[in-house]
């Protein structure tokens, strides 16, 4: 079953990032290159306005073994694979990158609303919930306006992310 939200664009996503970066300089925290996602996570319900938003960290045998990370709605809980937690405050790239994408799910829904519905048949790209929060999550680790004229091996490395997303987000900007 495919689930599909309201439109969004990569450039609108990219200004959405650009304003969560500054959001959270104006809150005292300094960002350079590389996210700092464990204050991310520490500063989040402040920057989303709810003091209700929680994250915990569940023993790996909690979760499925293809689930790393998860938004519960009704539960306002972010759940983090504890394996993937102490991954993304070791500089792990792919678990910093899960954090970023399951709190996108957060932000994103504080931007568009919780407006999903069932699709019939295939879903363009930019109505995917799943593409929108991989997108903001890769604007968010990998600021374009940072990174022109950087290769893929430099922006992997200054950002913290894989080669892969690096790779994504320097087609993206081009």
């Amino acid at each position: 079953m495919s689930y599909m939200s309201e439109p969004l664009s990569r450039n609108r996503i990219r200004g959405y990032a650009r304003s969560i970066r500054d959001q959270l300089e104006q809150m005292g925290l300094k960002i350079d290159l590389y996210f700092p996602v464990d204050r991310f996570l520490e500063a989040f319900h402040a920057l989303i306005g709810d003091e209700s938003f929680y994250f915990e960290c569940p023993p790996d045998d909690e979760f499925s073994p293809d689930v790393h990370a998860e938004y519960d709605v009704v539960g306002n809980c972010v759940r983090i694979r504890e394996s993937v937690y102490i991954g993304a405050m070791g500089g792990n790239q792919r678990d910093r990158m899960t954090v970023i994408h399951e709190l996108a799910h957060v932000l994103l829904i504080k931007v568009s609303g919780l407006k999903l519905c069932r699709a019939m048949g295939n879903v363009v790209v930019y109505r995917d919930p799943e593409w929108q929060a991989k997108c903001l999550a890769g604007e968010i680790m990998v600021p374009a306006h940072l990174v022109k004229g950087m290769s893929a091996q430099e922006i992997a490395i200054c950002c913290g992310v894989s080669q892969a997303a690096a790779e994504t987000q320097l087609n993206s900007i081009k």
